[in-house]
């Protein structure tokens, strides 16, 4: 069998499970399997495929097509032009957390030495991120699973900002030390229970730990705000993610504690990021 035709096989099997992207996601499915870049299963579509690949491209194929995670299959995810390994155990990566990274990038000098902290690394996305943009800054990332620190370390090293992550198995801040930062960022869980049933099932194969905070989805927010304030210097800011429709809590939460907030939206105009600056 040729590259065209097992890709059109997948594409026509992704098409059929409803998936939202088929050709794209078939390509790259492809691409992995025979280790070749994209634009190559086009200048190289009448090429045969060996059948232990064609085998293993159908099971891909057909994971895909039962919502298992796109990130997942390929292991990897490019994310605001830095390449991240992905793996089970941590959040995929989202587009519209490229604009909180943004927003943290436009506060933070590119010839003085910073140093952040990230609640919630993950697979070390927004830190990875914001270190690789700005050669002075220094962070601290912490994060209750040993995967996703795993994750993180691997990544930084990859991204070659490893010496300048120290990271951290902590609930919160419980572990770490006694100083202050120029600002707090976090993407932290903010899905409310009764909201979890609802998800697409792609999404509930991430873990729940990461997506879900509580009865009313803002939980970590409170509880960073609060005990966050203590961390930061006096100049600084607290930078977060937020659901679609938890702009005005989130922005109370800041205002009590004495923040002003500004708030930012994605792309389909919908509230996504919250920089809280001291009044």
């Amino acid at each position: 069998m040729k590259i065209k035709e097992l890709l059109d096989i997948g594409i026509q099997r992704l098409k059929e499970a409803d998936i939202k992207t088929p050709i794209t996601d078939a390509q790259l499915i492809l691409s992995k399997v025979l280790n070749i870049p994209r634009w190559k299963l086009i200048t190289e579509k009448d090429s045969p495929i060996p059948q232990e690949k064609i085998k293993e491209y159908i099971s891909l194929i057909e994971k895909r097509a039962e919502k298992y995670p796109l990130g997942y299959i390929l292991g990897e995810k490019e994310f605001y032009n830095v390449k991240l390994k992905i793996n089970e155990g941590v959040l995929i990566p989202r587009p519209e957390t490229e604009i909180l990274v943004e927003q943290v990038l436009k506060k933070i000098p590119e010839n003085k030495k910073t140093e952040g902290l990230e609640i919630g690394v993950g697979s070390g996305a927004v830190s990875v991120a914001l270190l690789k943009n700005r050669p002075l800054l220094y962070m601290y990332g912490v994060d209750i699973s040993e995967t996703a620190l795993q994750t993180a370390y691997t990544n930084a090293k990859i991204n070659m900002v490893a010496d300048r992550l120290v990271l951290l198995k902590s609930n919160l801040f419980e572990k770490i030390p006694e100083k202050k930062f120029d600002f707090i960022v976090s993407n932290p869980p903010y899905i409310a229970e009764d909201e979890y049933p609802q998800l697409e099932e792609e999404v509930k194969k991430e873990p729940m730990e990461a997506l879900i905070a509580g009865k009313e989805g803002t939980e970590f927010y409170e509880r960073i705000v609060q005990e966050g304030k203590n961390f930061l210097k006096e100049n600084g800011f607290f930078a977060f993610e937020i659901g679609s429709k938890q702009a005005e809590k989130v922005c109370r939460m800041l205002e009590e504690e004495g923040f002003n907030c500004s708030v930012f939206k994605d792309l389909q105009g919908l509230d996504r990021v919250i920089i809280g600056e001291r009044k």
